[in-house]
């Protein structure tokens, strides 16, 4: 590891200070000390079985901050919450106003004209802080069916006649909680957050999503989840104290587009033990970490969670771990554009998810494994 890092430091320093009167002795330092002044790079490709999968999921209830979604698709049932207090009697009438940001960036996203939906309610004896209403522990006293009209930009929700007859006691607030749900499945209604003018009375507004798909090797984008993945690692000596320059994490590829909401490539994030892992794609037809788009493989870069692990030369661990989540969805398929540095006048990503699913049992399917791909550095006779 010393040797590593020295060999880093004196690369930078070669690289400041190097030019035509004191490169030829830069070189000759580097040679007296055994080192290499430049390497080459030496590929590696070893299999590794998948040891297990661990799937998170939060689906405890938030505020609606800048967009909001009602609907069910891909085994995800989303739910809207609102916290009313009136102070004489409930609007007859909800809307819900549609997000134009969404709808811009994916012009031919649906918006049907009616929606079937049920509607729930229940008293609230008193104010409570965010962090307890967002609990919602009572069940709801009360339900009916409601249809969703559209015109133009706004869906208009009529409320039931037994909602309207509540009244506040005098001199007391009725609180009220409100709960909306959609009938029609694979149908996501996405929302702008309501206001006072949108809902008489209304104090805030929550999303909740529930999973009717219990999948195990299923990931779903848009919703607050991710999937751990264990690898066994049976060949360490290959990695055994050695300079990783690139690292290659390759997975068998779902073939098709099931569970793809919008019909758009989503990217794939891979997260090691130090967080986010950077990669780069160069070209439009090099998108090796996109799911729904073509390939027999997906491809995440780990360079950094692997040069760390060869590293630990003396006390290499049996298995590598790796979290992965999904991502919003690319718009511009065309464009050369690097990761969190767009090189574009047109929009990559999304700024809203889609409700993806995404199947990474052909990734555990009998018989098959992953691939590690390594370029360690190569420095000849001189190391």
């Amino acid at each position: 590891m010393l040797r590593s890092l020295l060999i880093s430091s004196l690369c930078a320093l070669f690289l400041a200070c190097s030019s035509e009167d004191n490169s030829a002795t830069l070189y000759e330092w580097f040679s007296d000390q055994g080192l290499a002044a430049s390497y080459g790079k030496k590929i590696e490709e070893i299999e590794i079985p998948v040891k297990n999968f661990t799937l998170g999921f939060d689906n405890s209830a938030y505020m609606v901050s800048s967009y909001a979604a009602l609907g069910n698709v891909n085994g995800m049932e989303h739910l809207l919450y609102f916290g009313l207090e009136v102070l004489d009697s409930v609007s007859n009438i909800f809307k819900l106003r549609i997000d134009n940001t969404f709808y811009e960036d994916i012009p031919g996203a649906s918006k049907p004209e009616y929606l079937d939906a049920a509607i729930y309610w229940l008293k609230e004896p008193q104010f409570q802080h965010d962090s307890l209403w967002l609990k919602f522990p009572n069940a709801f006293a009360d339900s009916a069916d409601i249809s969703l009209e559209q015109k133009a930009d706004t869906f208009f929700v009529s409320l039931p006649e037994e909602l309207l007859r509540l009244k506040p006691q005098s001199p007391d607030t009725l609180r009220l909680l409100v709960g909306i749900k959609l009938r029609s499945d694979n149908t996501v209604l996405r929302i702008a957050p309501p206001s006072t003018s949108d809902i008489r009375g209304l104090l805030r507004v929550a999303q909740k999503t529930d999973k009717s798909d219990y999948c195990l090797t299923c990931l779903h984008s848009g919703v607050r989840e991710s999937l751990l993945v264990t690898f066994e690692i049976k060949d360490k000596e290959i990695m055994t104290g050695k300079t990783v320059v690139f690292a290659q994490l390759v997975l068998p590829k779902q073939s098709d587009t099931t569970g793809s909401e919008l019909g758009f490539p989503v990217p794939v994030h891979v997260y090691g033990e130090n967080g986010l892992e950077d990669y780069r794609v160069d070209t439009v037809k090099h998108h090796p970490n996109l799911v729904f788009r073509g390939g027999d493989f997906l491809t995440l870069q780990v360079t950094e969670s692997l040069r760390n692990y060869a590293i630990a030369a003396d006390s290499l661990p049996d298995t590598l771990d790796f979290t992965l989540r999904l991502g919003v969805p690319m718009l511009d398929t065309t464009s050369l554009y690097f990761y969190n540095s767009i090189y574009s006048s047109q929009k990559v990503f999304s700024d809203r998810p889609a409700y993806a699913r995404y199947d990474f049992a052909s990734a555990v399917e009998a018989g098959k494994t992953a691939k590690l791909k390594l370029w360690f550095a190569d420095y000849g006779d001189k190391k």
